[in-house]
């Protein structure tokens, strides 16, 4: 076993090795412990092929801070460390389990070996080569409180049938379980809620067959066995061979329901059975009590219960989920297979997750602690197996080469998976799937078997059929942090930071990044604040991006955490914050007045906390001449009234909720811009009180300004008020402002549809004397249903149809036939009005009886331009013609008049036309007459100042003005013809002016320029003038084309400007 000369060690040191010599002496006396020496060298040899990965990385990968620096002195303790035990065995291993500290081993020699952990030299041993007979051992099974061990065998000889032995920790006589006889059992779901070492409550069981036993054993007085229950619960197979590898049960209680699953593996499927059962003895008081739990398994038999839903369902509709299961993976069955085993990891007697091999990897599922529902698995993955990394053997070296890519084995812990191969264990993590630690072991350790965990105190054991190896497990959630922020779950990294202020501060600044290269600036800058990075990046990061308002928030957080004896650099980042807060509002007016109001007050908070207050003080000046140079005069003018500071006062005021203190200041001061700026809030708070200050400070204030104090409307006192104080402004101070009259007729509209008839006749008929917009108030009254408003509204707007079609829908026919007639009245033109007249005919006569045809002819005395041949159209083609001979007549004479003044009229409308065409020669000399005082409708500058344009609709523009208003929305063509048109009359003036120059030596210059050159120019004066004034730039079709005009024509060059 001795290395040779130059001789390359295998595993992962290549390192040649020279010895010079090597020699022995033999010494009299007792001869050297060789096993001693090659063991102790084994063991060094086995520890070069540990392979674990570090647990620090490289520090430019990680973001870099400027607060924290991590220093270490020495290399952190590996998470897994393997101990071998140094037993005194008596044979070889066939199988080990480990529950609750107690150590159950089956050995060679048919001798079952318990040991406590807590005493390892003190174990028992109790032979069973002379119980089994004939019989082979297949399997053992130790329930979770270490008290019951249950074998099996299967047949090794003819004439034998499989068996079930059953092993209480503190006897020396094992039992076989003889209502099982001949069931061959490879799976046992134990009760994790049993608290007795006498018995095993019940206990469910699965063959090779794929049938679940129920059943529960146990010993009493003395070593009597106890079988009771002992009965068939389900079968999985339906007949056919399908073997159950994997059976475990849970339950929880939830007031007077039980909850319980069963899972169930079989070598190609994983079933899961779930069932809520009503108790008869839950409690609220006991919700998840185990003990509670224990209980009602015992006296309900609920096992059972569980799988009544499944019973007569087809395998199809159950919930299962096929596994592709591949060779040389599981433990070894009775035929020389390999089946998986379903694995957990608990947490406080209940899995938090489990596990299953496949061909392809580890099937990890995570259950829902609760299990109060059928789908009660909340996250499902499948973990891929490692590469397996090959380690080449010396020629004489003692390490097994790698016999199979497929673990035979693993356990499950909170962040990781331990895999047991043929020559090596792999542990992986659960965050990211990476190999974190290999360590092979040497062929002298003999052939490793399994790997096993105790549920209770969470100690991993391997062994091999001659050696035990502890694992332990240090501090493995230390790279969670990291883990979980690679993969951005902020939330659980910052969890796991275990207050490593140097760690929190990486995931931060993760975090932070997340959100920022994600387009989330504000939340961002949040969370930036919170970190240790320099300043000045992050700064520089949001100035990059333009974010105005995160660099904002950033630095309102960073000014947070500064001291106040850091004078220095309040006053830095408040002048900063200031600035910011300035540019944004100058750039929200143009955007809109409620951004512009939002920010508005935003920076009226920043400047009246206490800090900012301080600052100021101490450097008025510089603060004054920041915003002045800006042009913020709003609030220049609040900040200069520092030494009266009400504002301030009302603010404390508000935020201590005395808001009737708040109400008396804002009553006894005249500053309306205070009230302005707190009624919103006195008006949410006390509607009537603060209805009553408004209408005390009368003309004072703009009731326009205070529109925002009259939107809150959260119950229908806030809108009995402020209908209130909108009939005050309107009916006592005369107020005129359309906003006021629109928005009580929508208060009217929604609160008080009773009142909006009487507020609009009081308004008037006239639409040229009334405040309000008609075509808005039609549009509420016909939104809430308000008909007579709407006829009103219709005769308003000369809308004459649709009034009367309306006023015929009224719910009273006596309202409606006088509302119909009185509203047919008012037209003037007579076409419209008889129209109208028809209208309400033809709603009377439809559907009228003989005897009512009388009643239905009176409309022909109420109207006179309705005649008899107007209404027959409308009545019945079966009504006889006595009832309208009188009617008939009485058409005829009319029309025998008409026809005389028909033939009066046509002498006399001839005559008038002869008038009309000597007044239409007046008309040519028409002229318009503009006063001095006229502005342009585009700049407001004086219409007189320069040349300008007036249209018939009254509208006046600078020739200048009107072009470049124009210019936008005239066609490519005629575009560029007003471009070659200027172009031509610069070039005729130039013409004009040469000829001028030329002819300056005689005494009429002008006679000198060519005529043809003057005509020329005014001709495409006249052509410009013509396209720029063809029609009125607000009234004409210029206007109505440019309604569907998009405001960016170029959307790629927008969005380049933009990145």
């Amino acid at each position: 076993f001795l290395p040779q000369k130059n001789k390359t060690l295998p595993g992962p040191f290549k390192q040649k090795v020279k010895v010079c010599g090597i020699r022995f002496f033999l010494l009299a006396g007792r001869a050297p412990d060789y096993g001693v020496a090659m063991a102790s060298m084994f063991d060094q040899y086995s520890s070069d092929l540990i392979r674990e990965n570090s647990t620090e990385t490289d520090a430019s990968v990680e973001p870099k801070t400027s607060g924290y620096v991590s220093v270490r002195t020495r290399k952190e303790v590996p998470i897994f460390t393997k101990q071998k035990m140094n037993l005194n065995l008596p044979s070889g291993i066939l199988f080990l389990s480990v529950q609750n500290d107690w150590l159950m081993m089956l050995m060679t020699n048919l001798t079952v070996l318990r040991m406590n952990l807590k005493q390892p030299d003190k174990f028992t041993e109790v032979p069973i080569d002379k119980t089994i007979g004939g019989l082979r051992p297949s399997s053992i099974y130790v329930d979770p409180l270490g008290a019951h061990l249950f074998l099996t065998f299967l047949p090794k000889s003819p004439g034998f049938t499989p068996e079930l032995l059953y092993l209480q920790r503190n006897s020396f006589k094992p039992k076989f379980v003889t209502k099982l006889k001949d069931q061959e059992i490879t799976a046992i779901g134990f009760n994790h809620v049993n608290t007795s070492e006498a018995s095993t409550g019940p206990i469910l069981l699965g063959t090779a067959h794929g049938v679940i036993w129920e059943a529960e054993v146990g010993l009493e007085s003395g070593d009597k066995l106890v079988q009771q229950n002992v009965r068939h619960a389900f079968d999985v197979g339906k007949g056919e061979p399908r073997p159950i590898t994997g059976l475990e049960f849970y339950l929880k209680t939830e007031q007077k329901n039980l909850h319980c699953i069963v899972l169930v593996l079989t070598v190609d499927r994983l079933y899961k059975f779930h069932n809520t059962i009503r108790t008869t003895t839950g409690s609220s008081s006991l919700t998840g009590s185990t003990i509670t739990a224990a209980q009602e398994l015992k006296l309900g038999g609920y096992l059972q219960k569980v799988f009544g839903p499944y019973q007569n369902v087809d395998d199809q509709l159950r919930d299962f989920e096929e596994l592709s299961v591949g060779g040389g993976k599981g433990t070894n069955n009775s035929t020389g297979g390999c089946w998986p085993k379903l694995v957990f990891n608990y947490e406080e007697d209940f899995p938090k997750s489990f596990g299953c091999l496949t061909e392809h990897g580890i099937n990890y599922q995570e259950i829902d602690p609760a299990i109060n529902q059928a789908q009660f698995v909340v996250q499902k993955e499948l973990i891929t197996y490692p590469e397996p990394r090959y380690v080449p053997p010396a020629t004489n070296s003692h390490k097994v080469a790698p016999k199979t890519n497929y673990p035979l084995s693993f356990i499950l812990t909170d962040f990781h998976a331990l895999l047991l191969y043929a020559d090596h264990v792999c542990a992986i993590s659960l965050l990211d799937y990476q190999v974190v630690y290999e360590e092979y072991f040497v062929e002298q350790y003999g052939r490793l078997i399994n790997i096993v965990k105790d549920v209770r105190s969470n100690v991993t054991f391997v062994y091999s059929n001659k050696l035990i190896f502890r694992y332990k497990i240090v501090n493995e959630q230390r790279n969670a942090w990291r883990l979980y922020a690679d993969r951005q779950k902020f939330d659980l990294a910052l969890q796991y930071c275990n207050k490593n202020p140097a760690h929190r501060d990486i995931v931060l600044v993760k975090q932070a990044q997340s959100y920022f290269y994600a387009g989330d600036f504000l939340q961002s800058a949040t969370i930036f604040s919170e970190t240790q990075l320099s300043f000045e990046e992050v700064c520089l990061k949001f100035l990059q991006k333009n974010s105005n308002q995160a660099l904002l928030l950033y630095l309102q957080n960073r000014l947070g955490q500064l001291k106040p004896h850091e004078k220095t650099q309040i006053t830095m980042l408040i002048v900063w914050i200031v600035q910011l807060f300035l540019v944004e509002l100058s750039h929200q007016r143009s955007g809109g007045e409620k951004a512009t109001r939002d920010l508005q007050k935003q920076f009226e908070a920043f400047m009246a906390s206490r800090p900012v207050m301080a600052c100021v003080r101490r450097n008025r000046t510089a603060i004054y001449d920041l915003m002045a140079s800006y042009g913020d005069t709003h609030n220049l003018t609040a900040l200069t009234t520092i030494n009266q500071d009400y504002e301030s006062v009302l603010q404390q005021y508000i935020n201590q909720g005395r808001y009737e203190d708040a109400l008396g200041v804002l009553s006894a001061q005249n500053r309306p811009e205070l009230v302005y700026q707190y009624a919103p809030i006195a008006m949410e708070m006390l509607p009537a009180a603060t209805v009553g200050m408004l209408m005390g400070q009368g003309h004072r204030l703009d009731p326009v300004r205070l529109m925002p104090a009259l939107l809150c409307l959260d119950t229908p006192q806030h809108a009995h008020e402020t209908v209130r104080y909108l009939e005050y402004c309107i009916h006592s101070r005369g107020c005129v402002e359309s906003a006021l009259h629109n928005y009580l007729i929508q208060l009217y509209g929604v609160y008080f549809p009773d009142q909006l008839l009487t507020f609009l006749e009081s308004q008037g008929r006239d639409t040229t004397m009334v405040h309000y917009d008609p075509h808005y108030a039609l549009r509420i009254a016909l939104r809430h249903d308000i008909r007579a408003a709407s006829v009103f509204l219709h005769c308003l707007l000369e809308m004459w149809v649709p009034a009367v079609r309306l006023a015929l829908t009224l719910d009273d026919p006596e309202v409606a036939r006088q509302l119909a007639r009185q509203t047919a009245a008012q037209p003037s033109d007579r076409v419209l009005r008889k129209r109208l007249w028809l209208l309400i005919a033809e709603h009377e006569i439809k559907g009228t009886r003989d005897e009512e045809v009388q009643q239905a002819l009176g409309i022909l005395q109420e109207c006179d331009q309705l005649r008899i041949e107007d209404l027959l159209p409308y009545f019945s083609d079966f009504q006889r013609i006595d009832h309208f001979k009188e009617a008939i007549c009485r058409s005829l004479k009319e029309y025998n008049v008409k026809i005389q003044e028909q033939r009066r009229d046509m002498e006399e409308s001839a005559k008038s036309a002869n008038r009309v065409r000597q007044e239409l020669q007046t008309f040519r000399s028409r002229s318009v007459t503009v006063s001095a005082q006229e502005q342009c409708a585009v700049c407001d500058v004086y219409l007189m100042l320069k040349p300008f344009f007036v249209f018939h609709c009254g509208h006046k523009f600078h020739a200048d003005c009107l072009e470049r208003q124009v210019l936008p929305y005239l066609s490519p063509e005629m575009s560029e013809r007003l471009t070659m048109l200027k172009q031509s009359l610069v070039t005729a003036q130039h013409a004009v002016e040469s000829a001028t120059i030329a002819g300056a030596g005689s005494v009429n210059a002008l006679e000198v320029a060519p005529v043809a050159t003057v005509s020329h120019k005014e001709k495409l004066k006249s052509e410009i003038e013509a396209i720029v004034s063809s029609e009125c730039l607000y009234c004409g079709h210029l206007m109505i084309n440019a309604l569907d005009k998009p405001f960016v024509e170029n959307w790629q060059q927008a969005d380049s400007e933009w990145d």
